[in-house]
């Protein structure tokens, strides 16, 4: 009796004593609409050039994802309120460096000036900032930006069909768009004739992870992440 006592013990203490493996919890992302960086297909599936690039590195890692469709404000907002972990595709700013940090590029990105062709204003000349009446979608690093560098910034649309709807209406002048984004709307709508671009900014884009979420995972992760990207982005 004393001996199968002893048994139960040992065997007690070993199980204590071993480590306890968990299935990693899915990591918690948003995005938004915004063709061809991020959208859904027809049978509901996620794709887009960033959308492909972040599940490449996240199949590397094995480490499981959701990812759920927002408006851009929803998106970020949620990672700030510890209600997803993360957002793309994004932009650096000082706003957001504040909850979340910024991983490695996924993809390269020009901010792009749109305007009509009839419209003889041009972003490179000193009347631009002080007539020009601009546009930029609600909740991008491109509305803080045009208010941080004195543009006149008369709207902020919910999305890029929109900003081309005013600028087709000429209720502005410009429009500061996601060149992916608004050169894919173009292309849709049948506007090349009408509207031409100039370059503003060329940025990386990447994938905000928020702060809390980090803290969690521990230091390892994000090297491992920006690690894990390579190899992954487009050629």
């Amino acid at each position: 009796m004393p001996h199968a006592l002893t048994h139960k013990l040992l065997l007690a203490s070993l199980l204590l004593a071993a480590p306890c493996v968990f299935p990693a919890e899915p990591i918690r992302l948003a995005t938004h609409l915004q063709p061809p960086l991020s959208f859904t297909r027809d049978n509901g599936q996620a794709d887009g050039l960033a959308v492909q690039v972040v599940d490449c590195a996240l199949k590397k890692m094995q480490r499981p994802y959701t990812l759920d469709f927002l408006p851009w404000p929803r998106a970020q907002w949620q990672v700030q309120h510890l209600q997803s972990d993360g957002f793309f595709a994004a932009t650096q700013s000082e706003e957001r460096d504040r909850y979340a940090t910024l991983s490695g590029p996924l993809i390269p990105y020009e901010r792009r000036w749109y305007l009509l062709k009839a419209n003889p204003l041009s972003p490179s000349s000193p009347e631009f900032k002080r007539q020009a009446r601009i546009a930029a979608f609600s909740g991008s690093n491109m509305d803080i930006w045009l208010r941080d560098h004195g543009y006149r910034l008369s709207a902020t649309p919910g999305n890029s069909e929109q900003l081309l709807r005013m600028l087709q209406s000429r209720r502005v002048d410009a429009v500061l768009g996601n060149s992916y984004a608004v050169d894919a709307l173009i292309a849709r709508l049948g506007l090349q004739a009408e509207l031409r671009s100039e370059l503003a900014e060329a940025l990386p884009m990447g994938l905000y992870f928020g702060k809390a979420f980090l803290d969690r995972e521990g230091p390892q992760f994000l090297p491992k992440f920006n690690n894990a990207l390579q190899g992954c982005r487009p050629k």
